[in-house]
């Protein structure tokens, strides 16, 4: 198989959404997860809703989603990096006036929840808008047919 086959294979079609996860794996605490070769860091803010990053402190690499919720921002473990939803960090309690604040240096994810799933959205380019969440009769009418989710590798 050449190279360029194998990494579609690896990382999917883009422009897609795909479902990740149960709705029931992700509670308060971090999960990190690698889908179609990005890895990425899920949790859920004070108020219950679904936040998805690339799981990447912007400070030194470690991995976000081995640190904590801190309700409406996620804290890298390593050195305490605070990151927000939409990727901005929000503060870096070891440097003051810390360069790195206010700038958006984490990929966020465009993410929904549906039928008992996550879906996260896999644009062409990390900057094109999500289209449109549908669902097929089958799984939109669970109670006229049976289903079971199959995540995204």
């Amino acid at each position: 198989m050449t190279t360029t086959v194998q990494n579609y294979l690896d990382k999917g079609l883009r422009g897609l959404w795909y479902p990740v996860l149960a709705s029931w794996e992700v509670q308060s605490a971090p999960v990190g997860i690698t889908r179609l070769g990005e890895q990425i860091v899920v949790w859920r803010n004070k108020d219950g809703q679904l936040q998805a990053l690339e799981d990447r402190c912007p400070h030194r690499g470690a991995r976000l989603s081995m640190g904590w919720n801190l309700g409406d921002r996620i804290a890298c473990w390593y050195h305490g990096v605070e990151v927000a939803g939409n990727g901005e960090v929000k503060d870096v309690p070891a440097v003051d006036k810390c360069p790195l604040v206010g700038q958006q240096c984490v990929r966020s994810y465009s993410v929904q929840e549906a039928h008992g799933a996550i879906f996260l959205w896999f644009g062409a380019t990390a900057n094109q808008p999500p289209e449109e969440l549908t669902f097929p009769e089958e799984l939109a009418n669970g109670d006229k047919y049976s289903n079971f989710l199959c995540t995204a590798a």
